[in-house]
């Protein structure tokens, strides 16, 4: 079913008002539901196109994808168009590939089957073609269809199923939700409820959304203080919080340990939110980290055993009862830099923040300023890296790049946004 999956979505995406919905076919105990548009008139996708053209390698993106399927033996307006109809979608059943039925109403019934066919030649598997409610419907074993059409009620009246849609922008190329029941029985349990995902396409970039309802409380918003902290230059920043932070000290002990670091102490220090920046310099950039803790001097401590060895000089210090690790000559020095101008009153941050749709309040934030970072990479070959022209030529369209997560009570939800100019 991977193979029929990634021909099926080749090219697609979806919104919720274009085309039908397939979501009408997956019966209530559905554990998974992905929906995409294969419809290139859509709205979303004429967003996309006008994304691609401030691109300079547009073409070039064009014939790769054609050359991915004449590879395989298929041309999208012969093979591909016609055997696919508004919208595509896959349904899981179950707990493994087996279990996920593909979905479909083709312009040309003939074609579908024959893209079929060739998929299970190509990929050496074998596909059932059925038929439900005016939908051509894929999957690798008859049963599956079977228990499709045989299942009670509908997931499209799930609470579940709502509740995640309800936080997913309403414009989308493409859409996804999971159970946790969908999960194999000797996966590792993970505390959620669900997950969702979209991904959307704006007049000024992509951004995708990814939503999750947890069975403990997701954690806090706030508004950041540390972007007046940091200078005004600064070509990325991130803020977090301590308590989001705590909640990852499982994942991130292996490799404290690693380097010999009792992360669970380190973060259990920390309070309140902490930052890290980056400046433009001559050579290496100027890098800082922010902390506020309630034993300035273990973490001072704990952190001079983390960057020892670094082949970066990095200077730890405790400045108006913060911690500060940086590559500045000091750490006094490295929080003077916003003397002359803050982040927060940045004209190239506000314009990201505002175009990316990110509120004042949130659960930590990350931002990029790709435009003016683009020189840096000029200096590469003074590194002895070699960055192809194409690549810097591509880049200069991109601004900026910002994702921020938000909590409301169980439900967190991260964005990512890419501004396109």
């Amino acid at each position: 079913s991977a193979a029929l999956g990634a021909v099926a979505l080749a090219g697609c995406g979806g919104n919720d008002t274009s085309g039908a919905s397939a979501i009408e076919l997956a019966p209530a105990n559905a554990t998974g539901y992905v929906e995409l548009d294969s419809s290139l008139d859509s709205e979303q996708w004429e967003q996309v196109q006008g994304l691609l053209d401030r691109f300079p390698s547009k073409p070039q993106l064009i014939a790769e994808l054609d050359k991915q399927l004449s590879e395989e033996q298929l041309q999208w307006e012969r093979d591909v168009d016609p055997a696919l109809g508004e919208t595509v979608a896959a349904i899981w059943l179950g707990k493994t590939e087996d279990d996920v039925v593909f979905a479909t109403q083709p312009e040309d019934d003939a074609k579908f089957k024959t893209l079929v066919d060739k998929i299970a030649e190509q990929s050496d598997e074998e596909y059932v073609i059925g038929e439900a409610d005016g939908w051509a419907i894929v999957a690798e074993q008859q049963a599956t269809i079977d228990a499709l059409k045989s299942g009670d009620g509908e997931l499209a009246d799930n609470d579940a199923y709502q509740a995640a849609l309800d936080e997913l922008p309403g414009e989308r190329l493409a859409f996804g939700w999971v159970s946790e029941r969908a999960l194999p029985d000797d996966f590792p349990k993970l505390q959620f409820q669900w997950l969702a995902g979209a991904i959307e396409a704006r007049d000024d970039g992509p951004a995708a959304t990814f939503v999750e309802r947890a069975n403990t409380e997701a954690g806090a918003n706030y508004t950041s203080r540390r972007i007046d902290e940091a200078p005004a230059d600064a070509l990325a920043f991130l803020s977090f919080d301590a308590k989001s932070l705590r909640g990852q000290t499982s994942a991130l002990a292996p490799l404290a340990n690693l380097l010999g670091v009792r992360v669970d102490q380190l973060v259990a220090d920390i309070e309140g939110e902490g930052a890290f920046w980056v400046l433009p310099a001559a050579g290496i950039p100027e890098m800082t980290l922010v902390l506020t803790t309630s034993s300035p001097a273990r973490t001072k401590q704990q952190l001079e055993g983390l960057f020892e060895g670094s082949p970066l000089p990095i200077r730890i210090g405790v400045v108006d009862d913060q911690v500060v690790a940086t590559t500045a000559l000091s750490p006094a020095q490295a929080l003077d830099r916003a003397q002359s101008g803050t982040l927060a009153d940045d004209e190239d941050f506000r314009e990201a923040k505002s175009a990316a749709g990110m509120p004042d309040e949130t659960g930590g934030f990350l931002y990029v300023d790709i435009a003016d970072a683009l020189p840096l990479l000029t200096l590469a070959e003074v590194a002895g890296v070699d960055i192809p022209d194409h690549v810097l030529e591509n880049l200069r369209p991109i601004r900026s790049v910002v994702a921020w997560s938000e909590a409301d009570g169980s439900t967190s939800a991260q964005t990512l946004f890419v501004h396109i100019q």
